[in-house]
């Protein structure tokens, strides 16, 4: 007898995880789920899925007038309904009536809840916030030099990329500043490639919005504890 009813019961579990399911057939099924692990297992799938659903888009209050829309496309107002009717009470008597119709799938009920979550997905990675940039100018010590602070979107992590600066002796390095109220704490210290360029981590506990300025000098081998030797480039210096 089990087996029998085994099927009809799966295909009913989207309906039921969904809540739009009839008295006489969720009582049905709720008896089945008390001995059926399977089906159990199952039912916490889609439970899953469903307690995701309202993440997938902004909550917000439909305007009247597509609310009006909506239910002049979709057919009458049912006769007990009144103007003062939650919108989302419509709503969910409409997807109980579309439910009704022929029994969803679980492969179909899976594969619009996949189209779901891919679009949200898309939609954050459009709205991701942009990295943040902060351009080095040169100074007359190297004029030919341009630098660019890469912000991470976290705020924090960050890369510095330099080129056209000149190459220095052994016992000589350039060295990347973080300043803010006049205050000066060492963010990388390195050496550029034979054609003037390096790309080199920033090393700093505070979000680089923080600092107000930044600048490179060239330091003794190893870095200083502040700045000693010329500038060649800066932002907001």
């Amino acid at each position: 007898m089990h087996s029998e009813i085994h099927v009809p019961i799966n295909e009913l579990l989207p309906e039921y995880a969904l809540g739009t399911l009839d008295v006489s057939e969720a009582d049905m099924v709720r008896r089945h789920l008390e001995s059926c692990a399977a089906c159990r297992q199952e039912l916490v799938s889609y439970e899953s899925v469903v307690d995701a659903l309202p993440l997938a888009a902004p909550t917000m209050d439909p305007p009247t007038h597509l609310r009006t829309a909506v239910l002049e496309r979709v057919g009458e107002l049912p006769a007990t309904e009144t103007a003062e009717s939650p919108w989302w009470h419509t709503l969910r008597v409409r997807l109980q009536d579309f439910l009704t119709g022929p029994r969803w799938q679980p492969a179909l009920v899976l594969a619009v809840f996949a189209v779901l979550v891919g679009a949200l997905y898309f939609w954050q990675q459009a709205n991701r916030a942009q990295p943040e940039q902060y351009e080095l100018t040169a100074t007359e010590a190297a004029p030919g030099a341009h630098g660019v602070i890469e912000v991470a979107a976290n705020g924090r992590d960050a890369t510095l990329v330099v080129n056209g600066l000149p190459t220095l002796s052994p016992q000589e390095q350039y060295q990347l500043w973080l300043i803010v109220d006049g205050q000066r704490a060492s963010g990388a210290v390195f050496s550029v490639a034979a054609d003037g360029t390096a790309s080199v981590p920033v090393d700093s506990l505070r979000p680089l919005s923080e600092f107000g300025a930044f600048g490179i000098t060239i330091e003794p081998a190893g870095g200083s504890p502040g700045p000693t030797g010329q500038r060649v480039l800066g932002h907001n210096l």
